[in-house]
C-alpha cells in the first residue's frame, strides 16, 4: 500500500511556499538577496508572456530559502522562475550570452552564504557559459572548454561550492570520454582532467558530486554497470570501484539533465547514492559510517520503472527522497520516514517529459519540491506544503 509521505506532526522548520501562484498584476516585495542592482531580474514578465519551457537547468535556494528555478525557453533564452520574500512567484528573462545560443544545461550551484547563484550551460560555440550573480548584478561569463575536448552531447554532472565560495563544475567530454572539472581557485578559473575509471572504462552515467570534508567527491556509473568514485582536491585522485549489485549491474544513473542522484544524510553527512539496475529495481549504495552497503529498494508496485533517477534530496537533512518516472507517464517517490522505506504515487495531471528536472529542499526545510515539464512545455512543481503534496503549473 502506498503511504502518504510525512506525518502530520512533522515540524516545519523553514517554510517555502512553493505552491503559491503569483498573479500577473502583482508587484511583490523583492527578496533582499535579489535586490542589489539586479535590473534584469527586476524586469519581471507575466506568466502568460513566458514561452514554453524547452529544458530545465536546475534549482537553488537563495538565502537558503527562496527557490530559483533555471530553465531554457523555446525562444532560446535562459529564464528564472523565482520566489521573493512575500512568497510570490515571478518570471525573469535572463537572455543568452552575447551572440551565442544555448545548447543544453549542465548544472547549478550557489555561493557566499546562499546569496549568489551560478547556472552553467553549453553554448552553440561549444564553450561552457555561466550566468552568475555578483554582489550587484547578473553577468554572463565564458568558461571556455577543456583543451582538446569535444562537447557534442554528454551526461550532465553537477556543480558544488567549495568552502561556500568557490564553484566547481564537473562535465564529461565525448572526445576522450573523461571527466573534467572547471574550478575557481580564488583568483582564476582552471580546467583539470580527472580522467575516467581505469582499464578503458568510461564514465557513462553521472550520479552526482558531493562535498565531503570540504572536498568534491564525484560518483559515476561506468559502461560496465559498476559504481565508481574519485575525489578532487585541486588535483586528480585515483578512481575507486564501489562495485555493483549482486546478480546484476547498474544502468545509467540519470535520465534527465540536471538530475542528481547523490545526497548526504545526517549525521556525519553520509553519502546515499541512487541508481536503477538491470533487474528493473532501484538500488541504493550508502555509507553506514564505517562501510559501504547495497540495498535493493525494489520498484513501484505494479509499475515499470524508466531507467535512471529524476533527482534525489534530503528532507530536513535526515530523510532521503528519490524521484523516478514509470512507463505511461507516472511519477513516484521512494522515501525514508525515519523507520522504513516506502513508495508513493504522485500521479501527475499531465504527461511528463524527462528533458530536465530539478529538486530542491532548502537547508532545515521539510518542504521538498521537484520541478519538471510536460509535453506542452509547461513547467510544473510537485511540492509538500507541510500536510500534503500538490501540483502547480508554474507556466499558467
Amino acid at each position: 500500500m502506498t503511504r502518504r509521505i510525512l506525518a502530520a506532526g512533522l515540524a516545519v522548520v523553514a517554510a517555502i511556499a512553493v505552491g503559491a501562484a503569483s498573479p500577473a498584476s502583482a508587484t511583490p516585495v523583492v527578496a533582499k538577496a535579489a535586490a542589489l542592482g539586479d535590473e534584469r531580474l527586476l524586469a519581471r514578465v507575466a506568466a502568460n508572456a513566458v514561452p514554453a519551457t524547452r529544458q530545465v537547468v536546475g534549482a537553488v535556494a537563495v538565502g537558503d530559502r527562496y527557490p530559483y528555478v533555471f530553465v531554457v525557453g523555446t525562444d532560446g533564452n535562459l529564464w528564472i522562475n523565482w520566489q521573493d520574500q512575500s512568497a510570490q512567484w515571478n518570471w525573469s528573462n535572463m537572455g543568452t550570452p552575447p551572440g551565442v545560443g544555448l545548447r543544453m544545461p549542465i548544472g547549478v550551484t550557489i555561493v557566499d552564504n546562499f546569496s549568489r547563484p551560478y547556472a552553467f550551460l553549453l553554448g552553440t560555440d561549444q564553450n561552457v557559459w555561466s550566468l552568475w550573480r555578483s554582489s550587484t548584478s547578473w553577468q554572463w561569463s565564458n568558461q571556455g572548454s577543456p583543451p582538446g575536448a569535444n562537447f557534442v552531447s554528454w551526461p550532465s554532472f553537477a556543480a558544488v561550492a567549495v568552502n561556500g565560495t568557490s564553484p566547481y563544475l564537473f562535465v564529461r567530454s565525448d572526445g576522450d570520454e573523461t571527466v573534467w572539472v572547471n574550478w575557481w581557485n580564488g583568483a582564476a578559473w582552471n580546467w583539470t582532467n580527472i580522467s575516467s575509471p581505469p582499464d578503458g572504462i568510461a564514465a557513462t552515467g553521472p550520479v552526482g558530486v558531493l562535498l565531503e570534508n570540504g572536498t568534491p567527491q564525484v560518483y559515476v556509473v561506468s559502461n560496465f554497470g559498476n559504481l565508481w568514485t574519485t575525489r578532487f582536491d585541486d588535483a586528480p585522485a585515483p578512481w575507486v570501484d564501489l562495485g555493483r549489485p549482486t546478480g546484476g549491474w547498474l544502468t545509467d544513473a540519470s535520465t534527465a539533465f540536471g538530475a542528481r542522484s547523490a545526497v548526504q544524510v545526517a549525521p556525519d553527512a553520509r553519502p546515499y547514492l541512487f541508481a536503477t539496475g538491470s533487474d528493473d529495481n532501484v538500488w541504493l549504495r550508502w555509507w553506514t559510517g564505517s562501510q559501504w552497503e547495497w540495498r535493493n529498494m525494489g520498484s513501484p508496485p505494479g509499475h515499470q520503472l524508466v531507467p535512471g533517477t529524476l533527482g534525489a534530496l534530503s528532507v530536513g537533512g535526515t530523510s532521503p527522497y528519490s524521484f523516478f518516472a514509470t512507463a505511461g507517464g507516472g511519477l513516484w517517490i521512494n522515501y525514508w520516514d525515519g523507520q522504513n522505506w516506502y513508495w508513493s504515487d504522485q500521479s501527475p495531471p499531465f504527461s511528463p517529459t524527462l528533458n530536465g528536472t530539478a529538486v530542491i529542499a532548502p537547508q532545515n526545510s521539510t518542504r521538498p519540491a521537484i520541478f519538471l515539464r510536460d509535453t506542452s512545455g509547461n513547467l510544473w512543481s510537485r511540492w509538500w506544503n507541510g500536510s500534503y503534496w500538490s501540483w502547480t503549473n508554474r507556466s499558467a
